[in-house]
């Protein structure tokens, strides 16, 4: 698919995913000196190709550009920052991201993996399909030598543009968004999507409370309700206060959902896992029962932080009650 032309600086370049997704947006930005491309896309074959071919169409080069801005370091967007360092790019993340990207996608045994599925209901089997699933996709991320760190509140140059760092936790620890306050747009990653929710998961050894993060997050975004949003999975749109109202209606549907599996459960407490085949049964693939596993779990920890149910860890598992 040939690079779509948003504005006169600006072009979404769509690369191909080994996911339902199917797709992810990079947005690259003209300046007087080269370009700028704000998230890097999945390192596969597919991907790889596709990005080149949106080069050629551009008539441009791999060391045409100077930064790229990675918004979080989940696969399809960090995955081919390795490659564009090498190139000649420089590249852009939040400082405690990276911390996490190099422990997810580098050498080191993902046994913290093993102990979380075990520790919320899940057989070993699905524990060790978790492990190669995530193996699987460490072959699709390069990272590179060095990152450079950006500050929630910084405001940095793409193109001619000068966009403003907001740290928008709860997808990952560390995700951002850039912000043109000039054209009245924000380069939105995986934090605003136009069609689905973005996953809200809490993952081994991450901040504790990741659906809080998410759910203050939104709230930063009263100064920007008129603004385009351009998301990194589907099309861009202009309605952000609308979308907002449908996130938050979305997790409290969900947290209802949850509590009355809680509430049905049979005094002895239910695991994450058993919701997770209460609400999906056997319709999950390996990697996506991922994703379930770490939601259910985010929204439990929501309401038990918040005094609302009770967890108790026996035998190694965690069971919630009210």
């Amino acid at each position: 698919m040939p690079p779509e032309q948003l504005a006169p600086d600006l072009w979404r370049i769509k690369v191909p995913l080994p996911f339902r997704l199917r797709e992810v947006n990079l947005y690259l930005v003209r300046g007087s000196h080269g370009y700028d491309l704000i998230d890097a896309g999945i390192d596969t074959p597919e991907a790889r190709a596709a990005f080149n071919a949106a080069l050629r169409e551009l008539r441009l080069h791999e060391s045409d550009i100077g930064r790229v801005y990675v918004t979080h370091m989940h696969p399809d967007h960090i995955g081919m920052s390795g490659r564009r360092a090498k190139a000649g790019s420089r590249i852009f993340l939040m400082a405690d991201e990276e911390r996490r990207a190099r422990f997810v996608w580098g050498t080191e045994p993902l046994s913290d993996w093993i102990a979380y599925t075990r520790e919320h209901g899940a057989g070993g089997e699905i524990a060790k399909g978790i492990v190669i699933a995530v193996n699987s996709i460490r072959r699709a991320v390069s990272l590179p030598d060095r990152f450079e760190h950006l500050r929630d509140g910084d405001v940095v140059e793409a193109g001619k543009r000068r966009l403003r760092v907001v740290w928008t936790p709860g997808h990952s620890d560390y995700h951002y968004v850039l912000v043109d306050d000039d054209a009245r747009v924000i380069f939105c990653g995986d934090q605003l999507l136009p069609a689905i929710t973005p996953n809200i998961g809490l993952y081994p050894e991450c901040r504790p409370n990741p659906l809080e993060d998410f759910l203050w997050s939104l709230g930063r975004f009263e100064r920007e309700a008129a603004y385009t949003v351009l998301p990194g999975h589907g099309a861009n749109y202009a309605t952000l206060p609308q979308r907002i109202g449908q996130f938050q209606v979305h997790h409290d549907e969900r947290l209802a959902g949850v509590r009355a599996r809680v509430a049905s459960g049979d005094g002895g407490g239910v695991t994450a896992y058993e919701i997770v085949k209460h609400f999906w049964g056997d319709a999950l693939s390996t990697h996506e029962v991922r994703f379930a596993l770490v939601e259910v779990v985010a929204h439990l920890e929501y309401m038990r932080l918040r005094g609302e149910i009770s967890r108790e860890d026996r035998e190694g598992v965690r069971r919630y009650a009210l």
